[in-house]
C-alpha cells in the first residue's frame, strides 16, 4: 500500500514555480523613484524607503554574517542614498528591485 501512495504521490502533476511577483515601490521605475525621492508626497517616499529596508533586511536572514555586518555598519540611510544613486546610474526604465538585487549581489 506504501508504494501505491509513493507512485500516486510521484505521478501528480506539479505545481509550476513563478518567478515571483514584486509588491509595492520595487516594481517602481528607477525615474519613478528618483522623481518620488525629490518632490513627493512623504507618504511615497516612506513608501520607497520603507520598501528599499525591507528587501534589504530580508536579505539579511539569508546571508552570511560579513554581509548583515556591512548592513548594520552602513545604516538605512545610506543604503537609501545608495540605492537612489544607483538608480541614477541605471536606464530610468529600470524597476528599483532589480537595482536593489544587483547591489545586494554585489555586496561583499
Amino acid at each position: 500500500m506504501k508504494q501505491v501512495l509513493l507512485i500516486a504521490a510521484l505521478a501528480a502533476p506539479i505545481p509550476a514555480l513563478a518567478d515571483g511577483f514584486v509588491l509595492g515601490a520595487g516594481r517602481w521605475t528607477c525615474g519613478d523613484a528618483l522623481q518620488v525621492s525629490q518632490s513627493g508626497s512623504p507618504s511615497q517616499v516612506g513608501q520607497l524607503a520603507g520598501w528599499i529596508m525591507g528587501y534589504w533586511s530580508a536579505e539579511t536572514f539569508h546571508r552570511e554574517t560579513r554581509f548583515v555586518d556591512i548592513v548594520e555598519s552602513v545604516g538605512a540611510e545610506q543604503v537609501f542614498k545608495s540605492t537612489l544613486e544607483e538608480c541614477g546610474k541605471a536606464p530610468a526604465d529600470t524597476a528599483v528591485f532589480r537595482v536593489v538585487q544587483s547591489m545586494i549581489r554585489n555586496t561583499r
